[in-house]
């Protein structure tokens, strides 16, 4: 990763919240009537239909804001924001590797949770992944979790945010920092340290790989390997 100054500011990361935070708040106010109106046009008429088109929105905004704002407004090379070409070594070790290694952490960290906060609710994804009825929905779910939104939080948190974090504090409390920001944007008290930790790691990986396609494999191992895990455990325990 380029290690000098980034070309964008803190302000371009507070307009990329606030385009979020708009989607969200113009969703909750017409999501359910573009609902209703592609409903009527054939889409399906289900949670798992309103969930997908929501995260796509969101996908939509947060990745077309961070080029836009990171990139094409201040005219930043792609490697600049991580899209950085990566050797199949460093893939494996990185990408590969680094995903099994950041399961076995969050899985750790996740230990002291079933025990402080045994009946803690489930995030909107997991419910989500509770509802599926078949393979397909599944593998939808599967789509957005371990490709879309590995991608677009990796270009944002790890190719936008952290190396500001790094020119500011340096690489250590660079990650702590972005890991923080990381953590804290899910909004769930219980599961924000895990997060923020995962988050960190994954700013490591970038560090190191100097490329996005490795943390956002990483990004994707995790996310993958969870929503297996819970898939699966619904055979046995419905």
């Amino acid at each position: 990763m380029d290690k000098g100054r980034p070309s964008w500011t803190w302000l371009d990361v507070i307009f990329v919240y606030l385009g979020i935070i708009v989607l969200s708040l113009l969703w909750g106010l017409y999501g359910e009537s573009v609902m209703d109106y592609l409903f009527q046009l054939g889409m399906p008429d289900t949670l798992l239909a309103q969930f997908t088109l929501a995260y796509l929105l969101q996908f939509a905004v947060t990745v077309g804001l961070v080029l836009l704002l990171a990139g094409v407004g201040r005219r930043t090379s792609w490697r600049e924001i991580g899209f950085a070409p990566l050797s199949w070594k460093s893939f494996i070790r990185y990408g590969i590797l680094g995903g099994l290694l950041l399961v076995a952490v969050i899985f750790l960290l996740s230990l002291p949770l079933q025990v402080l906060k045994p009946d803690l609710p489930p995030q909107p994804y997991e419910q989500m992944l509770r509802t599926v009825q078949d393979s397909s929905q599944f593998l939808l779910l599967l789509v957005i979790a371990a490709l879309l939104a590995p991608l677009s939080e990796e270009l944002f948190y790890r190719g936008m945010i952290y190396p500001l974090a790094r020119y500011s504090l340096g690489p250590l409390w660079g990650a702590i920092g972005a890991g923080l920001l990381f953590g804290l944007a899910h909004l769930d008290v219980w599961r924000a340290i895990p997060l923020a930790i995962g988050g960190a790691v994954l700013c490591y990986l970038y560090e190191k790989s100097g490329s996005i396609w490795a943390s956002t494999a990483a990004h994707g191992i995790w996310n993958g390997i969870m929503s297996i895990l819970v898939y699966f455990s619904l055979a046995y325990y419905p």
